[in-house]
């Protein structure tokens, strides 16, 4: 059996285009974004992520709407459910440079060329990182289809890096959410996103350290009340 399929029946390729629509549902309702879902709506109304896009912008509301909605959950005020992963974990920012740095070094060892005059927007969003993923599924089907096995190795290898030390515990922890799980629209496409990851994980023996997000009064009042204490040096 090669790794193109899987116990599911489902091909790596078939995943791919999960993730290819989980990447473009999280990402900013622009222009595109409607050029995207106008293609594949037909096949959308069921879908359990894209269920609430369509339902949304089948009814009275309108693109800016939705754009509206995205940018209140995802981009306005303190307790935003952030989509960048180095905004989450106990210690976020503090690690910022070295967390990118380790992302940008992913995407580039893949062929994709990342802008440096905006690393510091891009790498790490949820959309970025569901689209990469994308992509090292169907390098991987068509490693596999070639018979090419030592790079097809390479590449789950990688797989299990990036779901591990990123996107396993990311997506995870945006759709654990309170605001993102009450939002009709949101936490259907990040409950599904969340599941194909899991799904991901499971498949590839990969367990991700957990991750939560902690706004900037919960961040502080963990570096002033932790239960760690280091020794004074005499």
């Amino acid at each position: 059996m090669t790794h193109s399929m899987t116990e599911a029946g489902r091909s790596d390729k078939q995943r791919a285009s999960d993730f290819a629509l989980a990447s473009v549902l999280s990402s900013y309702p622009d222009e595109a974004f409607e050029e995207v879902l106008a293609d594949v709506k037909d096949g959308l109304a069921t879908h359990p992520g894209a269920r609430g896009v369509v339902e949304f912008l089948d009814g009275s509301h309108k693109l800016d709407d939705l754009r509206s909605t995205y940018v209140d959950l995802f981009d306005r005020g303190g307790d935003r459910a952030s989509l960048y992963e180095t905004e989450y974990g106990r210690m976020a920012g503090m690690g910022k440079g070295n967390d990118l740095a380790d992302i940008a070094g992913f995407y580039q060892a893949f062929g994709l060329t990342v802008d440096a005059e905006n690393v510091h927007e891009v790498v790490d969003h949820v959309s970025a990182e569901l689209e990469f993923y994308a992509m090292l599924l169907l390098k991987q089907a068509y490693l596999d289809e070639h018979g090419d096995s030592d790079g097809s190795a390479i590449v789950e290898d990688a797989r299990k890096k990036f779901l591990s030390d990123h996107l396993g515990r990311f997506v995870s922890a945006i759709a654990r959410r309170e605001s993102v799980k009450n939002n009709a629209v949101y936490g259907a496409v990040f409950e599904w996103a969340s599941g194909i990851v899991t799904e991901e994980c499971s498949r590839l023996g990969v367990t991700p350290p957990p991750l939560d997000f902690f706004s900037d009064e919960e961040a502080k009042g963990e570096m002033k009340c932790g239960s760690v204490h280091l020794p004074i040096v005499q």
